[in-house]
């Protein structure tokens, strides 16, 4: 049976009353053993069974992808990761009614070995979620159980999982059961909003997890870190068509960047602009560079003019750019920032997308061009030649913004970089 989009809704509609408030008479104290008691070994991180029902059986038939085991977004646009999300509501809510969870000022400094009371309230709170089991006990110990289950906690909140209690650990720890299922419930409507289901080759960019994944026949095929904007900056979501790739380009600042950050800079250091290999000029046909020593930078007059960054060592895009129809004037590119891909939170651009393995990126691009290969990739990059080549078959690209999501049975969480998550109008 195929199911109608109107199906789907209807099934979202039925589903909805994760939004309406649940009474609880549990006491205030916090009842970890009966939250325990009322949630199935690893429940939160278990798709219900396909097989139960026949309208989820024949959703989850659609499945993007299942192969995908790093936790990132290569099954977002799935109909599996609009159902799974809705199981996920249902355990959250489940440890809402029974108590919640612990909220604490861990000691950052505590590690494998150290004892402590602190230990005792981390095991409680990673045993509610699942992150560690039921037979691990309470200790007042951090042993290396406590130690895998704050990596599987950090794993699942798009930290770097070392088992350490840093702040961005323990304030993922510390947000409430009802800021989850709020930010849960937000997501599984632009799931519904998101769904695709198709087996030619598309990008895919998750902007809370800062993500990039290429997928193909059900399957991702490459994955990188990328950099998106800024809270003030942002990436917008986009739905568009990969067309072509520059390589050694040069940078056309936009209008907005050089008021918000080329005149500053100037300002404060006079030979900014020599430094990085930016030239000023009357309009677009960029011929005979203005001196910038004649431009008052004290005034808006540095705005009547053309900023153009020559390519190079210091050019912000890097060795390529790749472009695709959208009204923002965003897109992909490399960058020379390479130490930033190293941060757990990488909202730094001012709207493009930086990506981090671009070269291998653009090998998959093109890789349906005739003539093509690695060989002749590496020959470009060599010659450091400013040249564009056209997609001979134009790549879908999807710019979304998920930040909560189950992907092969575990519910994951990423910073509500944007605030959108708290908003009606999604």
């Amino acid at each position: 049976m195929k199911l109608s989009f109107q199906t789907i809704v209807l099934y979202s509609i039925i589903s909805v009353s994760f939004l309406l408030p649940m009474k609880s008479n549990a006491s205030t104290e916090h009842n970890y053993f009966n939250i325990l008691e009322n949630i199935n070994e690893n429940s939160l991180f278990i798709v219900e069974n396909p097989t139960s029902n026949k309208v989820e059986n024949n959703l989850q038939l659609n499945s993007v992808t299942r192969s995908f085991t790093s936790g990132e977004i290569g099954s977002l646009l799935g109909y599996d990761s609009y159902l799974s999300i809705q199981s996920a509501i249902k355990k959250y809510q489940q440890i809402k009614f029974t108590g919640g969870w612990p909220i604490y000022s861990y000691n950052p400094d505590l590690k494998i070995g150290d004892r402590s009371q602190q230990i005792i309230k981390l095991r409680q709170r990673l045993l509610i979620t699942g992150d560690i089991e039921k037979n691990i006990g309470i200790g007042d110990v951090f042993d290396i159980f406590v130690e895998e289950g704050v990596k599987q906690f950090q794993f699942r909140h798009g930290l770097e999982p070392n088992g350490k209690l840093n702040i961005n650990t323990i304030n993922a720890l510390n947000q409430s059961v009802e800021s989850k299922l709020k930010q849960l419930g937000a997501n599984k409507i632009r799931l519904l909003n998101y769904l695709t289901n198709t087996n030619e080759k598309y990008v895919l960019v998750n902007i809370p997890s800062n993500n990039l994944s290429v997928i193909q026949d059900s399957r991702v095929i490459f994955e990188s870190k990328v950099i998106v904007g800024k809270e003030d900056r942002q990436t917008p979501s986009i739905n568009s068509n990969i067309y072509e790739v520059n390589f050694f380009p040069y940078w056309h600042v936009p209008k907005s960047i050089v008021q918000k950050d080329i005149i500053k800079a100037v300002l404060t250091d006079s030979n900014y602009l020599i430094k990085n290999n930016i030239f000023v000029y009357q309009d677009y046909y960029y011929k005979d560079p203005i001196n910038p020593k004649y431009i008052n930078w004290e005034t808006e007059e540095p705005l009547l003019f053309k900023f153009r960054q020559n390519p190079g060592s210091t050019n912000s895009l890097g060795i390529a750019k790749i472009n695709f129809a959208n009204k923002h004037a965003v897109y992909l590119h490399d960058t020379p920032q390479k130490l930033l891909f190293n941060e757990d939170l990488r909202s730094y651009s001012s709207g493009c997308v930086r990506v981090q393995n671009i070269d291998d990126l653009i090998e998959v691009l093109l890789s349906e061009n005739t003539n093509w290969n690695r060989s002749k990739l590496n020959q470009i990059l060599d010659e450091n030649e400013t040249i564009t080549f056209k997609l001979q078959k134009q790549v879908p690209i999807k710019i979304i913004y998920v930040s909560a999501w189950t992907s092969n049975g575990v519910t994951h969480f990423r910073k509500d970089i944007y605030g959108k998550d708290g908003i009606k109008k999604l």
